[in-house]
């Protein structure tokens, strides 16, 4: 009986060695991808580089809108509290 088995993966192919006792993967020599065409890569980095500002507007754009519902909030809540000022806030550890 051999000692390891060697397979070629058929997907990526990479170089495996397999014990032939319990099927696992003993080691596995990976193929390295291709380079990449550096034209490429500068388009790559230009198109993270505009997803990225995009989403950073649309975080500025969130937090302006934020401050004003809370702003809202607290004068709706100060105009309650003026108008009834004997009357307790809702305490939300009496539901207990």
């Amino acid at each position: 009986m051999p000692e390891v088995l060697e397979v070629i993966c058929p997907c990526c192919g990479s170089a495996l060695k397999i014990d032939p006792e319990t099927g696992a993967i003993v080691w596995a020599d990976q193929k390295k991808a291709p380079p990449k065409d550096f034209d490429d890569l500068v388009q790559r980095v230009h198109s993270q580089k505009s997803a990225l500002d995009e989403k950073f507007e649309r975080s500025v754009n969130q937090t302006k809108h934020q401050r004003d519902i809370l702003e809202k909030k607290f004068e709706e809540a100060r105009k309650r509290a003026a108008a009834d000022p004997n009357v307790r806030p809702p305490n939300p550890f009496d539901n207990e």
